[in-house]
């Protein structure tokens, strides 16, 4: 089995999807999407787990995972999940990297942020 894709291409068209286009421009950067992400999460479950951003973002590479385990079983690679992956992979490490920045909150608790310094309005 071999997939049509090839592996350079596969990441340029993540990060094409993720940087600069398509989806960074439907859903904004992925820190402030899987923000929104992971309140949902805690809402719908009670706030029994609050995820992490970077948890609900691996949350979406496992699911790509479980699909290209399922593409493997039936010998087929599925590019567009491989293509997907490779981009919420980028999505994790955009959000760990804004995650670092002194204007970005310490944790988010449902409406609650803690801030390291808490930006002033100019």
């Amino acid at each position: 089995m071999s997939s049509n894709i090839d592996p350079g291409d596969a990441a340029y068209q993540a990060w094409q999807l993720t940087k600069n286009g398509e989806r960074m421009e439907q859903y904004g950067h992925p820190f402030t999407d899987y923000t929104m992400v992971r309140r949902i999460f805690g809402v719908l479950t009670n706030f029994k787990h609050n995820l992490t951003v970077q948890e609900a973002i691996m949350f979406m590479v496992a699911v790509k995972l479980a699909r290209l385990m399922k593409s493997l079983d039936n010998e087929k690679m599925h590019e567009d999940s491989l293509v997907d992956a490779i981009g919420y992979l980028n999505c994790l490490h955009m959000a760990d990297a804004r995650d670092q920045l002194l204007d970005a909150p310490l944790h988010v608790l449902g409406d609650m942020e803690f801030w390291r310094d808490k930006p002033t309005e100019a």
